[in-house]
């Protein structure tokens, strides 16, 4: 085909509503079926240095190591035990601060702790074709694809297992707090059950607010390892757009960062890609005061 009336018929394309996320759609579902039909889940990595092992959770030296649920995860990102023995493990706040979408639990599955998220509900108010590619599985399957490109770097908790049936993903349970988290403690009100009461959930200049507060707190100390973990994740052909502090967490046991969530990163080889790099850096910059181009420096 004619170059010129390629990029034509692709510009005209990229026109039709929902045509991109569709695309989009269809080539990271192929992508995550064939890591399955090559058997990527049977590689079975090493846990990353901070993820939580079963011996460490206290409730099984009196049930046992087997499936089930452990703790649920909240809006802020905050764990509620199921078991009383496992309360003072997990619990670091009282208040339990419902999440708007999906739900995350912390569970027991084939001897690994994980995150089991289940890419099931959206918020009322989301727009109708976010509604629409969340029932086709956009951000189940953009997020699995995304963990598999990144199962060997020691700063993503490694992907374990899934469900095509359920929409579901489990990975390795990474005990810590996130930079967002660190803010908070300083006295800053960044999380969600803070804000919720004041209206402020999806005021505009929230975002202003928590990234000044963490510039202010010495958030450039992070700045070297959070440009390392983006270098190599862009060098893998992925490009998270959700950046936000509650995206990067702090390992309790080591103090290294580890970068989570990837429902809404922009992958190599899906429509629209250096546009949405280009995206990725702009808010890189924002958030951590990071000048990345190009591909990130890999």
């Amino acid at each position: 085909m004619n170059p010129e009336l390629r990029r034509a018929l692709d510009e005209g394309m990229r026109r039709v509503p929902g045509m991109d996320a569709a695309t989009r759609l269809l080539a990271v579902r192929l992508e995550t079926v064939r890591a399955l039909l090559a058997r990527r889940l049977a590689e079975n990595p090493l846990p990353v240095p901070d993820a939580v092992t079963p011996s460490e959770i206290p409730s099984v030296a009196e049930l046992g190591p087997g499936d089930r649920v452990l703790a649920e995860l909240d809006q802020d990102g905050f764990a509620f035990a199921v078991h009383p023995a496992d309360v003072a493990f997990f619990n670091r706040r009282s208040q339990k601060m419902p999440r708007l979408r999906y739900r995350l639990h912390v569970v027991l599955r084939g001897g690994y702790v994980c995150v089991r998220k289940r890419f099931v509900g959206q918020p009322q108010n989301a727009p109708l074709q976010a509604h629409l590619f969340a029932l086709l599985g956009l951000f189940f399957y953009n997020e699995a694809a995304a963990l598999f490109r990144l199962r060997d770097l020691p700063s993503i908790p490694r992907i374990r297992d899934l469900s095509l049936a359920t929409r579901t993903l489990y990975l390795d349970y990474v005990r810590g707090r996130t930079l967002q988290h660190q803010v908070a403690e300083r006295g800053e009100k960044v999380l969600d059950i803070d804000l919720a009461p004041l209206g402020q959930l999806f005021d505009p200049e929230r975002d202003r607010r928590e990234i000044e507060a963490f510039a202010s707190g010495g958030g450039a100390a992070h700045r070297g390892r959070i440009e390392e973990i983006v270098r190599a994740m862009n060098a893998r052909g992925v490009a998270p757009l959700d950046v936000k502090l509650g995206n990067v967490l702090i390992g309790e046991k080591t103090g290294a960062l580890y970068w989570i969530d990837f429902e809404r990163a922009a992958l190599e080889g899906t429509p629209r890609y250096r546009d949405r790099l280009d995206e990725h850096h702009d808010l890189v910059n924002r958030w951590f005061g990071l000048a990345l181009s190009g591909d990130g420096g890999a």
